[in-house]
């Protein structure tokens, strides 16, 4: 049996990016099967530190761009549509980007190591050697 699509509008879009930053964020970690209602999905649920580090890693401008790509404008209208289905990989998406930016982070800030390998046409992470650590 075909699984039926649902479609939802969107009515605020600001408000929409946001409680999907923040379900990504908050879901980041989490057992897969925790119950959906453990999960944070609005920006004053969570605690200053938290807030800090979701600006840091998926900001509202940067996930705003993302969530477009997964929207479509109704006619003559400031409202947006979204299947299920879109919802779904949109999420994929800002969890993918918030991963990306968390690595990029810790390797900017010097403990983590990347490299490109051309073999598996990717890059590649590993922990920074202590430089004390090595003269052992």
């Amino acid at each position: 049996m075909k699984k039926r699509i649902q479609k939802f509008e969107i009515t605020d879009l600001d408000k929409f990016v946001e409680c999907s930053r923040v379900l990504v964020f908050d879901s980041m970690g989490k057992d897969k099967n925790c119950d959906i209602g453990d999960i944070k999905h609005e920006i004053s649920d969570l605690s200053d530190e938290e807030l800090s580090e979701l600006n840091r890693t998926l900001n509202q401008e940067e996930s705003l761009l993302i969530c477009k790509k997964f929207l479509t404008q109704k006619k003559n209208s400031d409202r947006f549509i979204i299947s299920n289905k879109k919802y779904v990989d949109l999420i994929d998406a800002l969890n993918a980007r918030m991963i990306s930016n968390m690595l990029n982070s810790l390797v900017n800030r010097g403990l983590l190591e990347t490299a490109y390998d051309t073999e598996s046409n990717d890059f590649i992470f590993w922990i920074k050697e202590d430089e004390e650590n090595k003269k052992s």
